[in-house]
């Protein structure tokens, strides 16, 4: 509320198939109360099981030879899920695309404010989605709208999906190495994966050991510890969340100690206590948010029916094409994040037998009646910087300015998630006085592995390491924007927002919340 200067009335809705909607899309028999983070994540980690097997170098032929084999069980299982699913929903899959989401929020926007009316929108990551599908279907009702992690419309609806997965991993070294630093800086006290003199590059060599150490003991088959194990692709994940979650830093970085620990002899180690364990209270929050709004018990089934469903139909593909595509993103993108795209719904959209009734087309240049705002960490595995480029560019090629680009210079998904008093100023005066500004680089106020990520993000001093400065384009050369307007308008009061659909981090389900 407070970074919206306080004018606003804040309206969310669930999406269509999520949450409290109806028909929701459903999966489990439990009941929504009793749900334990391990029966969310089952499908993920039954996939995962059969990941591609890698040293922190590649994999070898062997582990190849061994993945692409177990592509026949994978197909078996995943389609096992597919009927449980297609039984318990039937035609429901067929009527929760995104852009019937989008007419629902114009609905939502007509019935609260009255047809016609401009629409205020602050969409975050799924939800920059629904904003991009709103500018090009509803180009009239653009009032204020800012969009956050931008997920690339055009890749989205118009890629084979497994072909689009690895489009974000190009941030995502940037990300883990600014986990790596922080936790440098901080100390051994604060980092428990630190030691005294650590270094970013030191701890990039840890992490890789960790993931040999842990590839070691899966081929010599002493990765089991009780029930579970310590394998390659449960620290892949963890790092991989790392990426994404600056706010659960010192918690990841418990569970990789801890994981350490269980591959040097510790007792009572194991994936499911990592993954699942109440100890970690911030994790454990996040389920109880998630189930005290209905959100967990659609996933994963209404994740699949919504992505699968909005995508360009791919039934020629076959997992053998996929599970050969993770194949070459390991060996040739990224080792971290490629293994785990076998529980990415972009690996099995071509077994799903459901597309929405009404899918978007080509993304065009709609001509907007207000300039919108659009925010990018520096940063952002899931949602790349370079996608919130190519959407800027795009809304100004029909040679009006329409976009402004707010570069947050931090790591992990959205800006919202490394605090910056320079962002919240900007998106503060963009929706209570209407100043656009030009493209600016702000700098953040994010120390890392401090505070809590769910205080107050707006009562923070401005610190002198803030930057404000002209933001490079694409090219790399300072691209001046116009000349900033100061509209105001007392009139709107509602600020529309849309929640984000669940993702999985692989070893917990979490939300982004306003």
């Amino acid at each position: 509320m407070n970074i919206t200067g306080g004018f606003f009335d804040i309206v969310s809705w669930d999406p269509r198939g999520i949450g409290f909607s109806s028909p929701a899309i459903k999966y489990h028999d439990i009941d929504p109360d009793q749900l334990h983070i391990a029966d969310i994540v089952a499908v993920d980690e039954n996939l995962l099981s059969g990941a591609l097997n890698a040293q922190s170098t590649g994999p070898t032929q062997a582990d190849i030879d061994l993945f692409l084999a177990n592509a026949t069980n994978a197909e078996t299982y995943f389609k096992s899920f597919v009927q449980k699913s297609v039984d318990k929903n039937g035609d429901n899959l067929k009527y929760v695309g995104s852009v019937a989401t989008v007419r629902d929020l114009v609905a939502l926007a007509d019935a609260i404010e009255g047809p016609g009316r401009p629409i205020r929108y602050w969409g975050f990551s799924y939800g920059t989605l629904i904003g991009s599908y709103l500018l090009d279907l509803f180009p009239d009702r653009v009032g204020r709208i800012v969009l956050d992690g931008i997920l690339d419309a055009e890749t989205y609806s118009q890629r084979v999906p497994y072909l689009a997965y690895s489009d974000g991993f190009g941030d995502f070294d940037g990300a883990l190495q600014a986990f790596l630093d922080a936790c440098a800086a901080s100390g051994p006290s604060v980092c428990r994966i630190a030691t005294p003199g650590s270094t970013g590059a030191s701890l990039r060599q840890w992490a890789n050991g960790l993931i040999d150490t842990a590839y070691r003991a899966v081929q010599t088959n002493t990765s089991n510890t009780d029930s579970g194990n310590l394998t390659p692709t449960l620290v892949r994940a963890q790092l991989a969340f790392a990426a994404k979650a600056p706010e659960l830093w010192d918690i990841i970085a418990d569970a990789l100690a801890t994981i350490y620990g269980g591959l040097h002899g510790g007792s009572g180690v194991n994936a499911r206590s990592i993954n699942h364990s109440n100890k970690f209270d911030r994790r454990s929050s996040l389920r109880a948010r998630s189930t005290q709004y209905g959100l967990l018990d659609t996933y994963p089934t209404a994740y699949y029916a919504i992505s699968c469903g909005d995508s360009i139909d791919s039934s020629n593909v076959t997992t053998t094409d996929v599970f050969k595509e993770i194949v070459r993103i390991t060996k040739e993108v990224s080792n971290i994040p490629g293994p785990l795209e076998i529980a990415s719904s972009s690996s099995w959209c071509h077994l799903w037998p459901a597309r929405a009734v009404e899918r978007h087309p080509v993304p065009g240049i709609p001509k907007l009646p207000n300039q919108i705002l659009i925010v990018s960490n520096t940063y952002d595995p899931p949602t790349p910087l370079s996608s919130a480029f190519k959407l800027r560019d795009r809304l100004n090629s029909g040679g009006s300015r329409q976009a402004a680009l707010i570069q947050n210079d931090g790591a992990g998904h959205l800006a919202f998630s490394v605090d910056s008093a320079c962002t919240y100023d900007i998106i503060k005066r963009y929706f209570v006085e209407g100043v656009v500004p030009e493209d600016t680089l702000c700098g953040t106020n994010f120390r890392g592995f401090v505070g809590d990520p769910f205080g107050d993000r707006t009562n923070r001093s401005t610190s002198t390491s803030i930057i404000s400065a002209p933001l490079p384009d694409s090219t790399g050369a300072v691209k001046n924007g116009a000349t900033a307007t100061n509209q105001r308008s007392f009139l709107a009061t509602v600020l529309w927002s849309a929640i984000c659909v669940l993702f999985s981090s692989v070893v917990s389900v979490q939300l982004h919340y306003l």
